[in-house]
């Protein structure tokens, strides 16, 4: 029969929790937190290495926790762990597919290495997802890792200050929120609800910090309860109403305000953008200083350039086109590849870097293969809607980071080094655009024009308003039918004497008609005026008797563009080669394409969202009527002297309306490329190296300062007393306690060595007295004794505590004194036991 004073005891040891169990369950309510940080990152990613990253990722971080409290690390050495344990792991975790050779294996290294200060670039400038995409999985292990590491361990450790874990544990779940898409992920239908996922993603991340809460606080209770019965013998039994009713209430409160978002945040945030760090860091691109690829246009049509092989493209059957560059905005003076108002950071025109793969795959993609010649600066040669792209070579890594392609436009450029190299090799995964619609089919998506009226010339308003074709589709087939034939096609604005370029002779060298360059307002006005006076000179002739308008595709593209948008179409000017087509137009010869066959044209967009390819070339056939030529100003003669002379541009011309090739003025400007590479790189080392070395740097900077402000103080008691906190904090450093209840004279028997005496024992003064005794003594004297100290006995008693200072580093192995060196325990005011 058991006695009533067993039944208590083992009524004691019921109700007193046991450390196990708490180690278990802290770590349960830390990883379910964890958990939910993973599921809002998962979007980032999507893929099953994420999975792997974050599971090894915590487990991790359970290891260095507990090594932090089985050998009582500080703090700092528990992060130098689990940066270890970062390098150690996170090549084969956070980049997978580096395992395949050697030279892959130290590549990825070194990018896990520098993932913690660069990484935060590819995330927010990759497009979505990622997947194992080279080491952009290293900032989410890296991530994970540490807030696991770091949450356990003060969970673990702290009795009172238990609460930042909570917050440390919810970091994750903010990392996927800030560097997530820019866009909602659509709702969840539940039923007649309708719940978004972002929002059930924040209530469980609340749900389950305060369940983590809740379980702690419980958890303390118990643990008071169980520490007040063994103390006094009462036993209380049961669990309390008012914990019940607490628990209660707070899980109705996220029940109702989950509830209350499911509810009203679909409809507030309905039509608004999300505000990510992804929306407001754009890539370093050099879109802003490159020219306009159809201002360079012309620039190909040059002897030298015209049977220069830019690219060789392997397309299946089928495709038929080649995509340069897509230029959807005009301004009056170019077309560019980015909204001038909104810059490059507009989402709908903004290049991002992609992965190896911008989908899951498609059966239905083609694999198309392009081989570079001279190649076109920075822009790529694309096909289709691009889904994936793998380069070939020495150079695959570098052309891989380099790669930057706009979803909206299907335009890609290659910063790496300058741009595409010769011999330079990639295969693209990639969906054909299909067959091509009448243009008379289409419809438009707005009543009217979209451009303002000051970058659309007059004439050219004019033209449109003479030609009475209507509207819609049929009008804008008519419209550019009319404007390509009585167009003629002209690539220079002179010849020089006794030469015919290539361009035309192979157009058959019947005719030139001088052109100017350039495709500003003021020269698409032009070409219009000219069709409007020919006009008004034969009206009622048939379209050869009313060939005017003389330029080439630069000219004709954007004029193309205009008409477009005045009939209420989207469109856009794309510059690139044909590899087939139906009418006599320049075409690629076996999927070589020459500087001669490049060509621009248009696309237009209907009301339904499909782009359709329209060529605007002019015809060549017909020459323009001698009687308009006739009606030239007569040619005075003026003498003019050529050393003298110099070239003058009218007022409010664009610099490219010139014949001058725009590489010309380029070629001009000094080469940086090489000198900003350097600089960028030295940066980046720069900046490892000082997130890697500037805590150890700044630790052993404050207690020098520390040191030497106290020894400096305006007091000679003063220093004494610091002399005495500086002893007290070495000690401190080197592992020994300073419990504050001890008087100077205890801890100064405390911190001595095994002689009992110290460094600087056996003066004459003091016979055998030890050296800690001796401070603790002068250091009383310099607090309580009315006469001050003098400042030789000053000098003298900091002499004695550099000694001791290197007697307590000379007690310990290297690793533990640089331990010492770099120890936070004397930094922390709640350890440091000062007494006056």
């Amino acid at each position: 029969m058991t006695s009533p004073t067993s039944r208590r005891d083992a009524r004691r040891r019921r109700a007193a929790p046991s450390r196990v169990g708490f180690f278990v369950g802290q770590a349960i309510a830390v990883d379910l937190i964890l958990a939910v940080g993973a599921v809002a990152a998962w979007p980032i990613y999507r893929s099953a290495a994420f999975v792997i990253a974050v599971c090894v990722g915590i487990t991790a971080g359970h290891i260095v926790a507990a090594a932090g409290v089985r050998w009582r690390w500080s703090g700092w050495w528990v992060a130098l762990a689990a940066l270890g344990a970062y390098l150690v792991v996170g090549v084969p975790v956070a980049a997978p597919g580096s395992l395949m050779s050697p030279d892959a294996a130290v590549r990825a290294l070194v990018s896990v290495a520098t993932a913690p200060v660069t990484g935060w670039k590819d995330l927010l400038t990759l497009e979505l997802p990622l997947g194992s995409y080279q080491a952009t999985l290293a900032p989410a292990f890296l991530l994970v890792l540490a807030c696991a590491a770091a949450a356990l361990s003060i969970a673990w450790r702290s009795t009172r200050w238990w609460m930042p874990a909570i917050a440390v544990a919810l970091v994750p779940t903010a990392f996927g929120v800030v560097f997530g898409a820019r866009s909602l992920a659509p709702p969840l239908r539940l039923g007649p609800v309708s719940l978004q996922p972002e929002t059930l993603v924040g209530a469980l991340a609340i749900a389950t910090a305060l369940v983590a809460v809740i379980w702690r606080t419980a958890h303390d209770r118990r643990r008071a309860l169980a520490t007040a019965a063994a103390a006094t013998g009462v036993v209380r039994g049961g669990r309390s109403r008012g914990t019940v009713a607490r628990t209660a209430t707070a899980a109705g409160m996220v029940v109702v305000a989950t509830a209350a978002a499911a509810a009203w945040g679909p409809w507030a945030l309905a039509g608004q953008p999300r505000d990510v760090a992804r929306s407001v860091v754009d890539p370093v691109l050099e879109l802003e200083r490159a020219p306009s690829p159809l201002a360079a246009y012309r620039a190909s049509f040059t002897d030298e350039r015209y049977d220069e092989v830019l690219f060789t493209v392997s397309a299946p059957a089928g495709i038929d086109r080649v995509r340069l560059s897509t230029l959807p905005f005009y301004d009056g003076r170019t077309v560019r590849a980015i909204d001038p108002d909104s810059g490059p950071t507009d989402p709908t025109t903004a290049f991002t870097r992609v992965p190896s793969s911008l989908t899951d795959g498609d059966a239905n993609a083609a694999v198309v293969t392009v081989r570079m010649g001279a190649g076109a600066g920075i822009w790529v040669p694309t096909v289709g809607a691009l889904r994936a792209v793998s380069f070939e070579g020495a150079r695959a890594a570098d052309l891989s980071d380099g790669f930057f392609h706009n979803a909206a436009t299907g335009a890609a450029i290659e910063l790496a080094d300058g741009g595409l190299r010769e011999e330079d090799t990639y295969e693209l995964a990639t969906l054909p655009e299909g067959t091509t619609e009448s243009v008379s089919s289409l419809t438009p998506a707005r009543s009217g024009p979209s451009l303002p009226a000051e970058v659309v010339p007059a004439s050219l308003s004019e033209w449109i308003e003479k030609q009475e074709a209507g509207s819609g589709g049929a009008a804008l087939e008519t419209l550019l039918d009319r404007l390509r034939s009585r167009g003629y096609l002209s690539h220079a604005l002179q010849l020089t004497a006794g030469e015919t370029p290539a361009w035309l002779r192979e157009l058959g060298g019947d005719g030139f008609q001088s052109s100017r360059a350039g495709h500003s307002a003021d020269r698409i006005g032009a070409l219009f005026t000219q069709l409007l006076d020919r006009e008004a000179d034969a009206p009622g002739g048939t379209d050869t008797d009313l060939v005017a308008a003389v330029g080439d595709d630069e000219q004709f593209a954007v004029a193309g563009m205009l008409i477009a948008d005045q009939l209420g179409f989207d469109s856009r000017v794309v510059v690139g080669a044909r590899l087939a087509s139906d009418e006599d137009l320049p075409v690629c010869d076996e999927g070589a394409c020459r500087g001669g066959d490049l060509a621009a044209w248009i696309e237009v967009q209907d009301a339904a969202g499909r782009w359709v390819p329209v060529d605007v070339t002019p015809q060549h056939e017909s020459f323009p009527s001698p009687d308009l030529e006739q009606r030239r100003d007569p040619e005075n003669p003026t003498d003019v002297r050529r050393d003298e002379a110099e070239p003058v541009l009218p007022a409010g011309a664009s610099p490219a309306d010139g014949d001058r090739p725009t590489e010309d003025a380029a070629d001009q400007e000094a080469d940086l490329t090489a000198l900003w590479t350097a600089v960028r790189a030295g940066g980046i080392s720069l900046l490892a190296v000082i997130v890697l070395v500037g805590p150890l740097v700044t630790i052993l900077a404050v207690k020098a300062l520390r040191r030497r402000g106290r020894r400096r103080r305006d007091s000679v008691a003063e220093r004494f007393t610091g002399g005495w906190e500086e002893y007290v904090d070495t000690a401190v450093d080197h592992g020994y306690p300073a419990p504050v209840h001890l008087t100077r004279q205890e801890l100064a028997r405390l911190f001595a060595g095994e002689d009992g005496a110290g460094a600087g024992a056996g003066t004459e003064e003091t016979g055998t007295e030890g050296a800690g005794t001796r401070l603790a003594t002068w250091a009383d004297r310099s607090v309580f004794d009315v006469t001050p100290p003098t400042a030789a006995e000053n000098e003298e008693f900091w002499r004695i505590v550099a000694a001791e200072r290197a007697r307590f580093a000379a007690e310990k192995g290297a690793w533990a004194r640089f331990r010492a060196r770099l120890s936070l325990r004397s930094l922390l005011p709640r350890r440091r036991a000062r007494r006056r």
